[in-house]
Protein backbone atom coordinates (compact mmCIF):
# COMPACT_ATOMS: atom_id res chain seq x y z
CA UNK A 1 0.00 0.00 0.00
CA UNK A 2 1.54 3.52 -0.92
CA UNK A 3 1.85 6.11 1.00
CA UNK A 4 -1.69 8.35 -1.17
CA UNK A 5 -3.49 4.32 -0.06
CA UNK A 6 -2.71 5.15 3.26
CA UNK A 7 -3.91 8.44 2.98
CA UNK A 8 -7.16 7.37 1.83
CA UNK A 9 -8.04 5.04 4.37
CA UNK A 10 -7.03 7.87 7.37
CA UNK A 11 -9.37 9.76 5.53
CA UNK A 12 -12.06 6.99 4.83
CA UNK A 13 -12.09 6.59 8.22
CA UNK A 14 -13.15 10.13 9.73
CA UNK A 15 -16.79 10.40 7.80
CA UNK A 16 -16.59 6.99 6.05
CA UNK A 17 -17.48 8.89 2.74
CA UNK A 18 -15.34 7.18 0.54
CA UNK A 19 -15.96 9.56 -2.12
CA UNK A 20 -14.63 12.59 -0.12
CA UNK A 21 -11.98 10.50 1.41
CA UNK A 22 -10.28 10.04 -1.88
CA UNK A 23 -10.41 13.53 -3.03
CA UNK A 24 -8.70 14.76 0.45
CA UNK A 25 -6.26 11.54 0.00
CA UNK A 26 -5.13 13.77 -3.20
CA UNK A 27 -7.12 11.55 -6.27
CA UNK A 28 -8.88 13.44 -8.69
CA UNK A 29 -12.29 15.17 -8.10
CA UNK A 30 -13.28 14.02 -11.68
CA UNK A 31 -12.94 10.91 -11.17
CA UNK A 32 -13.04 10.42 -7.23
CA UNK A 33 -16.31 8.59 -7.13
CA UNK A 34 -14.50 5.85 -9.11
CA UNK A 35 -11.21 5.87 -7.73
CA UNK A 36 -12.64 5.13 -4.39
CA UNK A 37 -14.79 2.46 -5.60
CA UNK A 38 -12.01 0.77 -6.80
CA UNK A 39 -9.63 1.47 -3.30
CA UNK A 40 -12.28 -0.05 -1.11
CA UNK A 41 -11.99 -3.28 -3.38
CA UNK A 42 -8.57 -4.00 -2.83
CA UNK A 43 -8.11 -6.35 0.20
CA UNK A 44 -4.65 -4.95 1.72
CA UNK A 45 -6.95 -1.45 2.04
CA UNK A 46 -10.25 -3.23 3.53
CA UNK A 47 -8.11 -4.87 6.19
CA UNK A 48 -6.56 -1.58 7.10
CA UNK A 49 -9.90 0.10 6.88
CA UNK A 50 -11.47 -2.94 9.71
CA UNK A 51 -8.18 -2.65 11.64
CA UNK A 52 -7.93 1.42 11.59
CA UNK A 53 -11.47 1.26 12.59
CA UNK A 54 -10.98 -1.18 15.40
CA UNK A 55 -8.15 1.45 16.65
CA UNK A 56 -10.85 4.25 16.75
CA UNK A 57 -13.44 2.27 18.46
CA UNK A 58 -10.98 0.88 21.32
CA UNK A 59 -9.51 4.51 22.17
CA UNK A 60 -12.74 6.20 22.10
CA UNK A 61 -14.65 2.41 23.69
CA UNK A 62 -17.14 2.46 21.64
CA UNK A 63 -18.64 0.22 19.37
CA UNK A 64 -21.30 -0.25 16.01
CA UNK A 65 -24.39 -0.24 18.41
CA UNK A 66 -23.43 3.09 20.79
CA UNK A 67 -22.69 4.88 17.61
CA UNK A 68 -26.30 3.84 15.64
CA UNK A 69 -27.85 4.78 19.13
CA UNK A 70 -26.68 8.04 18.96
CA UNK A 71 -27.23 8.59 15.18
CA UNK A 72 -30.63 7.42 16.41
CA UNK A 73 -31.31 9.62 19.34
CA UNK A 74 -30.56 12.68 16.89
CA UNK A 75 -32.80 11.48 13.88
CA UNK A 76 -35.94 11.15 16.33
CA UNK A 77 -35.61 13.81 18.81
CA UNK A 78 -38.39 16.31 19.13
CA UNK A 79 -37.28 19.65 18.64
CA UNK A 80 -40.12 20.78 20.53
CA UNK A 81 -38.53 19.96 23.62
CA UNK A 82 -35.56 22.69 22.45
CA UNK A 83 -38.14 25.41 21.26
CA UNK A 84 -41.76 25.99 20.88
CA UNK A 85 -43.83 28.37 19.18
CA UNK A 86 -46.68 29.07 21.85
CA UNK A 87 -49.95 30.97 21.03
CA UNK A 88 -50.51 32.72 24.35
CA UNK A 89 -53.29 34.99 25.46
CA UNK A 90 -52.88 38.84 24.67
CA UNK A 91 -53.71 41.72 27.73
CA UNK A 92 -57.48 41.56 26.46
CA UNK A 93 -58.02 38.29 26.97
CA UNK A 94 -59.36 37.30 29.85
CA UNK A 95 -59.55 41.38 31.37
CA UNK A 96 -62.89 42.49 32.48
CA UNK A 97 -65.32 43.30 29.35
CA UNK A 98 -61.71 42.04 27.25
CA UNK A 99 -60.14 45.78 29.01
CA UNK A 100 -56.83 45.58 29.11
CA UNK A 101 -55.37 43.61 31.88
CA UNK A 102 -52.69 44.05 34.59
CA UNK A 103 -50.61 42.55 36.71
CA UNK A 104 -50.78 44.33 40.34
CA UNK A 105 -47.04 44.69 40.27
CA UNK A 106 -47.35 46.31 36.45
CA UNK A 107 -50.18 48.42 37.82
CA UNK A 108 -48.69 49.92 41.06
CA UNK A 109 -45.23 50.61 39.05
CA UNK A 110 -47.61 52.09 36.13
CA UNK A 111 -49.45 54.44 38.86
CA UNK A 112 -46.25 55.96 40.83
CA UNK A 113 -44.33 57.04 37.22
CA UNK A 114 -47.87 58.91 36.23
CA UNK A 115 -47.55 60.62 39.44
CA UNK A 116 -44.01 61.68 39.29
CA UNK A 117 -44.79 62.83 35.98
CA UNK A 118 -47.75 64.47 37.01
CA UNK A 119 -50.01 62.65 34.99
CA UNK A 120 -52.94 60.75 35.05
CA UNK A 121 -53.16 57.41 36.49
CA UNK A 122 -54.09 53.94 33.75
CA UNK A 123 -57.30 52.82 34.63
CA UNK A 124 -57.72 48.64 36.05
CA UNK A 125 -60.85 48.73 34.41
CA UNK A 126 -59.58 45.05 33.18
CA UNK A 127 -58.50 43.86 36.40
CA UNK A 128 -55.27 42.35 37.84
CA UNK A 129 -54.02 38.84 37.42
CA UNK A 130 -52.49 38.52 33.84
CA UNK A 131 -51.10 35.27 32.98
CA UNK A 132 -48.52 35.62 30.18
CA UNK A 133 -48.73 31.55 29.84
CA UNK A 134 -52.87 31.37 29.72
CA UNK A 135 -54.66 29.81 26.57
CA UNK A 136 -56.54 32.70 24.51
CA UNK A 137 -60.28 33.84 24.71
CA UNK A 138 -61.86 31.97 21.81
CA UNK A 139 -64.03 35.51 21.96
CA UNK A 140 -61.42 38.08 22.53
CA UNK A 141 -62.17 41.01 20.06
CA UNK A 142 -58.57 42.57 20.18
CA UNK A 143 -56.44 39.44 19.16
CA UNK A 144 -59.61 37.58 17.69
CA UNK A 145 -58.86 34.77 19.66
CA UNK A 146 -55.72 33.94 17.92
CA UNK A 147 -53.49 35.46 20.79
CA UNK A 148 -50.24 36.42 20.52
CA UNK A 149 -46.85 34.61 19.44
CA UNK A 150 -43.91 33.75 22.28
CA UNK A 151 -41.02 31.69 21.93
CA UNK A 152 -40.23 29.47 24.19
CA UNK A 153 -36.53 27.92 25.14
CA UNK A 154 -36.23 25.24 27.35
CA UNK A 155 -33.96 25.03 29.78
CA UNK A 156 -30.92 23.26 28.42
CA UNK A 157 -29.70 22.44 32.29
CA UNK A 158 -33.15 19.64 32.61
CA UNK A 159 -32.79 18.52 28.86
CA UNK A 160 -32.64 14.38 28.77
CA UNK A 161 -32.41 11.67 25.86
CA UNK A 162 -33.01 12.43 22.86
CA UNK A 163 -33.52 16.07 23.56
CA UNK A 164 -29.64 16.19 25.24
CA UNK A 165 -28.27 14.55 22.09
CA UNK A 166 -30.00 16.69 19.46
CA UNK A 167 -29.06 19.78 21.65
CA UNK A 168 -25.98 21.26 20.17
CA UNK A 169 -25.27 24.30 21.92
CA UNK A 170 -26.52 28.39 21.59
CA UNK A 171 -25.09 31.10 19.48
CA UNK A 172 -25.61 34.92 20.32
CA UNK A 173 -26.79 37.05 17.18
CA UNK A 174 -27.79 39.61 15.86
CA UNK A 175 -31.32 38.77 16.57
CA UNK A 176 -30.86 37.32 19.69
CA UNK A 177 -30.34 33.67 20.76
CA UNK A 178 -30.23 30.68 18.42
CA UNK A 179 -30.43 27.33 19.17
CA UNK A 180 -27.85 25.27 17.62
CA UNK A 181 -28.82 21.39 16.55
CA UNK A 182 -27.30 18.43 15.41
CA UNK A 183 -28.36 17.74 11.62
CA UNK A 184 -31.43 14.96 12.30
CA UNK A 185 -31.61 14.40 8.42
CA UNK A 186 -27.77 13.32 8.41
CA UNK A 187 -28.26 11.34 11.62
CA UNK A 188 -31.08 9.48 9.54
CA UNK A 189 -29.14 9.09 6.10
CA UNK A 190 -26.50 7.90 8.11
CA UNK A 191 -28.37 4.89 9.74
CA UNK A 192 -29.88 3.77 6.38
CA UNK A 193 -26.45 3.93 4.86
CA UNK A 194 -25.31 1.41 7.40
CA UNK A 195 -28.03 -1.00 7.52
CA UNK A 196 -27.40 -0.97 3.53
CA UNK A 197 -30.65 0.86 2.91
CA UNK A 198 -28.86 3.70 0.41
CA UNK A 199 -26.04 3.01 -2.40
CA UNK A 200 -23.73 5.90 -2.47
CA UNK A 201 -23.95 7.32 -6.46
CA UNK A 202 -20.54 6.37 -8.39
CA UNK A 203 -19.18 8.58 -11.01
CA UNK A 204 -17.63 6.80 -13.84
CA UNK A 205 -15.43 8.66 -16.22
CA UNK A 206 -13.31 7.78 -19.32
CA UNK A 207 -9.49 7.78 -20.22
CA UNK A 208 -7.67 10.51 -17.99
CA UNK A 209 -10.76 11.24 -16.19
CA UNK A 210 -12.72 12.96 -19.11
CA UNK A 211 -16.07 11.75 -20.75
CA UNK A 212 -17.27 7.69 -21.06
CA UNK A 213 -16.20 6.96 -24.90
CA UNK A 214 -19.36 5.92 -26.67
CA UNK A 215 -19.80 3.60 -29.37
CA UNK A 216 -21.13 4.16 -32.77
CA UNK A 217 -23.35 1.46 -33.60
CA UNK A 218 -25.84 0.95 -36.28
CA UNK A 219 -27.69 -1.77 -37.77
CA UNK A 220 -24.91 -3.44 -39.99
CA UNK A 221 -22.64 -4.29 -36.32
CA UNK A 222 -25.72 -5.83 -35.50
CA UNK A 223 -26.25 -9.78 -35.93
CA UNK A 224 -29.60 -11.23 -37.67
CA UNK A 225 -30.56 -12.66 -34.02
CA UNK A 226 -29.77 -9.02 -32.27
CA UNK A 227 -31.88 -7.31 -35.13
CA UNK A 228 -34.71 -9.52 -34.70
CA UNK A 229 -34.65 -9.19 -30.45
CA UNK A 230 -34.84 -5.19 -30.99
CA UNK A 231 -38.04 -5.91 -33.75
CA UNK A 232 -39.88 -7.77 -31.30
CA UNK A 233 -39.15 -5.29 -28.09
CA UNK A 234 -40.53 -2.34 -31.12
CA UNK A 235 -43.90 -4.71 -31.69
CA UNK A 236 -44.81 -5.10 -28.11
CA UNK A 237 -44.25 -1.25 -27.50
CA UNK A 238 -46.84 -0.60 -30.20
CA UNK A 239 -49.15 -2.92 -29.04
CA UNK A 240 -49.01 -1.42 -25.58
Amino acid sequence: MNDKQARFVQEYCKDFNATQAAIRAGYAKNSAGQQAHDLLKIPEIAEAIEDRKEQLAALAEIDAAWVLKQWRQIATADANELMQLRRVCCRHCHGYGHQYQWTEAEYTDAVNKAIDAGKQAPDGMGGFGYDMNADPHPECPECGGHGVEVVHMADTRRLRGSARRLYAGVQKTKEGLKIVTRDQDAALTNIARYLGMMVDRKEISGPGGGPVPLAHITADDLTDDQLAAILKVDDVADEA
